[in-house]
């Protein structure tokens, strides 16, 4: 909480200082709104990259009137501290998964549901389709939040340093997990130890040897540079989940409309250039990943799926939607 404290008054102090930005040497005042936007992923990932050009396009359109300053690698603090952030007003935006809305909204937790779709052709359906403008706006409303831009953040797959051919081999494998109760409940139904740890302790934890793997997209395990610290990569492809651009309800509906225009815009365009980003990169990182000394591992997919045959009793409340979903062809 002390900690919490502090970034909270060192943010703040930055939104005073870059609030400074709209005065001119001159004394003339110039209308320009700064707006800071926080992630967890690595620096010049895919993620990142979709984030600069957010922050151009958003330039471009308000020709100047309107800054993103993005702040990746973590640098202002996991992905929980920067989305409480959001209502006291020291970040403005944070992109992240639908599924850390989890805390906020009992729907966000469909994100994360394991083997919710057939293949990347199957959730662009439902991503692009009624269920997904429907499902982004219930979790925006559920939790307080505006969200917006979704983009594809490839398929989850484990990163780990123990040999993973089966289901079976899960057994007392201490795998890092979000501290989301979606995943953790999947990996316990899957035989595995989920050990919730953020974001930004990931690599140490895996160097040291306090979990045994991680799970996470493709690319995101690349940009991290797990196959330093991992033997393995193991195509689990359990969940498909969406990143959102998130904003604070009351602070985006209290913008001019033109700059929520401009914002929905950007962030719709930057969302599809992830996207293609992920789609385009995805092979790549795998062989990259395999010249650097991991083993590529194809496990049997069947074995994990039939493991979670009871799962949706755990959240009763998804029951309809992933009905609704599974039955789009």
């Amino acid at each position: 909480m002390k900690r919490f404290r502090l970034l909270s008054l060192c943010l703040a102090l930055a939104m005073l200082a870059s609030s400074l930005v709209g005065c001119s040497g001159s004394g003339k005042k110039q209308d320009v709104k700064v707006f800071k936007l926080a992630n967890v992923s690595a620096l010049g990932d895919e993620r990142d990259q979709s984030l600069q050009e957010f922050a151009r396009l958003v330039d471009e359109k308000s020709k100047g009137e309107i800054k993103i300053e993005v702040y990746s690698g973590g640098t202002l603090g996991g992905w929980r501290d920067t989305i409480e952030g959001l209502e006291p007003g020291i970040v403005q935006i944070v992109c992240e998964s639908i599924g850390t809305l989890e805390p906020y909204s009992k729907t966000a937790s469909i994100d994360a549901y394991p083997y919710l779709y057939r293949n990347y052709e199957h959730y662009k359906k439902v991503m692009e389709g009624e269920i997904g403008e429907q499902l982004l706006a219930t979790v925006g409303e559920e939790g307080g939040f505006v969200i917006m831009g979704p983009s594809y953040r490839g398929a989850r797959i484990m990163t780990s340093n123990k040999k993973v051919e089966s289901v079976d081999n899960l057994k007392g494998v201490k795998i890092r997990a979000p501290g989301i109760q979606m995943y953790i409940k999947t990996w316990e139904y899957l035989g595995a130890s989920p050990v919730p740890m953020d974001a930004t302790e990931i690599y140490t934890g895996l160097q040291q040897g306090t979990v045994d793997a991680q799970e996470n997209p493709v690319l995101f395990s690349y940009g991290n540079a797990y196959y330093d610290v991992c033997k393995y990569l193991v195509m689990t492809n359990h969940v498909m989940s969406t990143d959102v651009f998130i904003f604070n309800d009351d602070f985006f509906n209290g913008l001019p409309e033109e700059t929520q225009k401009i914002l929905r815009e950007a962030a719709t365009e930057a969302g599809n250039f992830r996207t293609q980003l992920v789609l385009d990169k995805e092979g790549e990182a795998i062989k990259e990943m395999e010249a650097k000394g991991m083993e590529i591992i194809n496990p049997n997919i069947k074995g994990f799926q039939d493991k979670l045959t009871d799962f949706g009793k755990e959240f009763p409340d998804l029951v309809d939607m992933v009905k609704q979903i599974q039955s789009v062809q």
